[in-house]
């Protein structure tokens, strides 16, 4: 069983999508999946421009060389992807939806009715791989992932793909703070996203009673505007101070 994790992230590596995306490949990993993982950042993936040769001039085949063909190799191989960004404007990164625009050589041009709706079929040699989206943002509530996921459901929903569920980490720079105050106030995060990394790994619907271990609220909400806020004010005061000290 093939699990493609996708991080969306600019800061890659650095990011706080990556804290929870790497307890949930350890878990996926735990379950037997052979896991891959991509970063977007620094890869060469150019905007779609709508030519549609991939359809009808050469079949699967975008006329753009970039590193998209190397990872539509990969995306149709695939039994499980994991969309992993954080929470930009309600929506996905920028390089995440590139991305996914550009996934349109995997499907055949041709319109047919499944599950009630017009669709486009896959084409042969592409898997109906599952789909989990994991995402955090910098907002205290988790209602402002409500579009991110209601876009990515419309996503699985059209292209007729199993949705295994949301990973949803609200107020997530709270969790690099953590980590250096109080880890322990983490383990619990950690733990429930390496689980989920399990059912995912086993191509299973990651239950709700994880999902929301994922969620649960760190800090109150007026602590967390305290700490927030005051983390801004003294980044730029101190950035005014080097400023003027040159």
């Amino acid at each position: 069983m093939k699990l493609l994790a996708i991080n969306g992230s600019p800061r890659k590596k650095m990011s706080n999508t990556d804290r929870m995306l790497n307890p949930f490949l350890q878990g996926a990993t735990e379950a037997g999946a052979e896991v891959d993982l991509v970063y977007l950042q620094g890869m060469n993936i150019k905007p779609c421009i709508g030519c549609f040769n991939c359809w009808l001039k050469t079949p699967g085949e975008c006329l753009q060389k970039d590193d998209m063909k190397g990872l539509l190799d990969r995306l149709r191989q695939a039994d499980v992807v994991v969309l992993a960004t954080p929470l930009y404007v309600c929506g996905m990164t920028a390089q995440m939806k590139t991305m996914l625009d550009r996934i349109i050589p995997l499907a055949l041009p041709f319109i047919e009715v499944r599950d009630g709706q017009c669709t486009h079929p896959f084409r042969e040699g592409t898997k109906n791989a599952s789909m989990v989206l994991l995402s955090n943002c910098g907002f205290h509530e988790p209602h402002h992932f409500d579009e991110l996921v209601a876009h990515l459901q419309a996503f699985a929903r059209l292209s007729c793909r199993p949705y295994l569920g949301s990973l949803l980490r609200p107020h997530g720079p709270m969790m690099e703070v953590f980590e250096a105050l109080d880890p322990d106030k983490m383990t619990p995060v950690y733990e429930a996203c390496r689980e989920a990394g399990r059912f995912a790994g086993r191509n299973e619907v990651i239950p709700d009673q994880v999902l929301d271990r994922v969620s649960r609220e760190l800090l109150p909400r007026d602590d967390f505007l305290q700490m927030a806020n005051a983390y801004f004010k003294q980044e730029i005061e101190k950035n005014a101070q080097s400023v003027g000290g040159q």
